[in-house]
């Protein structure tokens, strides 16, 4: 399930698609976020070392998240000066290292939360952000798989980032 939330840069306004869940590993549920701008909304500088990007992963990339592109092997960096809250009732907060008070980076309200998501980031203290243009809307079931294209085509940022109950 998503929902749809918008972020802006200093520059440009996109609409996102937000969804939550986790992913199971031998100690206990990763809890993920991923953030998906299927419209690959331009970034006013096109490209990032002279390859097309979109605004998205521009802005990400400029602030601290990592490119991902070995679909193989998804390695996640540290992302400091991020961090993530979740108030308990459907709201989601995604801040970056250059927002101002008030003008998180992504702000989604509504959003559908999988059973034991807050409890794995309360308990982690972070959470996993992946960001670009995952065509995740409908594909839920094959996250996986989306990541590994999007990281292939070079369309992934993502990061470990800090999470703040709400």
């Amino acid at each position: 399930m998503d929902d749809r939330a918008g972020s802006r840069d200093s520059t440009v306004t996109f609409d996102l698609d937000v969804l939550l869940t986790t992913m199971p590993t031998p100690n206990g549920d990763v809890p993920l976020i991923f953030l998906d701008d299927p419209a690959r909304t331009p970034a006013p500088d096109s490209d990032v070392n002279g390859e097309p990007t979109s605004a998205l992963l521009s802005v990400c990339l400029q602030t601290g998240l990592g490119l991902i592109t070995d679909a193989g092997d998804l390695l996640v960096p540290l992302a400091p000066g991020w961090w993530s809250a979740f108030d308990g009732t459907g709201g989601l907060t995604v801040n970056s290292p250059r927002d101002v008070a008030g003008r998180p980076f992504c702000h989604a309200d509504h959003v559908s939360v999988p059973p034991g998501w807050a409890d794995a980031a309360g308990r982690l203290g972070y959470v996993v952000l992946f960001a670009g243009s995952i065509a995740i809307a409908g594909h839920a079931a094959s996250a996986d798989a989306q990541l590994r294209a999007a990281a292939g085509s070079g369309m992934l940022a993502a990061g470990a980032v800090g999470y703040r109950p709400g």
